[in-house]
């Protein structure tokens, strides 16, 4: 077994990728690890990020560094990136591949704290995907977790609903053996990252299909700090028209109203 090295040892530390980062496996199988919608969505962060921090120019120097930084460790040139390439949404990755772009775009953009919840949270939920849940409440959202997970981390994650109410919910989730195959012994600190990026999209939730606040989220275990499980306890504010409405039905169901001319 694999010794794990701490949170703090990333996985840059491994000199080249080891997997192949899309295309095809040793197997013949299709890599479809990690969806090209997540993956545009982190370079047009770190562009919009370094633009607005150093002027449009940079954002553009920004994804060109990105894809220097990555075809530096991919040994095979044929897979080799572009900022085009990693524009269109119908590519898939490897998680190995994801990982080390999510360390490089978080580098590149000086390393700010909570770099990756503040991406996730901006750019994590496709809008087509926003467009289709609005007429769902945050709850019901949240108990299809664990489905949207896969579709978008097609077999990377193993997601769990624990418990669900109209203003909090438990969730819960960890790498599967392909993705920790993957990235070997720096499980945790690759681990970490993911956790961020999920906890970014949580909170996201309400904001961008509802127009709330963003969703409270707090840990209660953490894989980077040697638990099985990332485990995160989420609270939001429910719909206020939604509320009076169950409010206003539960008041007329319950009363009678007498008409002129009616008798009780």
């Amino acid at each position: 077994m694999t010794e794990l090295l701490s949170k703090d040892h990333s996985i840059l530390e491994r000199p080249f990728m080891e997997f192949p980062p899309f295309g095809r496996n040793a197997l013949g199988e299709k890599i479809e690890d990690i969806s090209g919608a997540l993956v545009k969505g982190k370079l047009e962060y770190l562009e919009e990020y370094t633009s607005r921090v150093s002027g449009q120019r940079t954002g553009t120097e920004a994804a060109r560094e990105l894809c220097r930084l990555l075809n530096e460790r991919i040994a095979d040139p044929s897979f080799h990136v572009t900022p085009a390439f990693l524009r269109n949404v119908w590519h898939s990755y490897s998680y190995e591949f994801v990982s080390y772009l999510r360390e490089f775009c978080a580098k590149l953009a000086g390393s700010p704290p909570n770099y990756h919840f503040n991406a996730a949270r901006e750019k994590q939920l496709p809008p087509s995907i926003a467009m289709l849940a609005k007429p769902f409440s945050t709850s019901q959202i949240l108990n299809m977790f664990p489905y949207f997970a896969d579709k978008y981390a097609r077999g990377m994650v193993e997601c769990k609903v624990d418990t669900v109410t109209d203003s909090s919910a438990i969730l819960r989730m960890k790498l599967t053996t392909r993705a920790t195959r993957q990235v070997g012994a720096y499980l945790k600190s690759c681990a970490g990252i993911s956790c961020q990026t999920t906890k970014g999209l949580l909170s996201s939730i309400p904001e961008r299909i509802h127009g709330l606040p963003p969703a409270a989220i707090s840990d209660r275990t953490c894989i980077a700090n040697g638990a099985e499980w990332c485990e995160w306890e989420i609270a939001w504010s429910p719909r206020f028209g939604r509320s009076v409405m169950r409010t206003l039905w539960n008041l007329f169901a319950g009363s009678r109203v007498d008409l002129p001319g009616t008798k009780r």
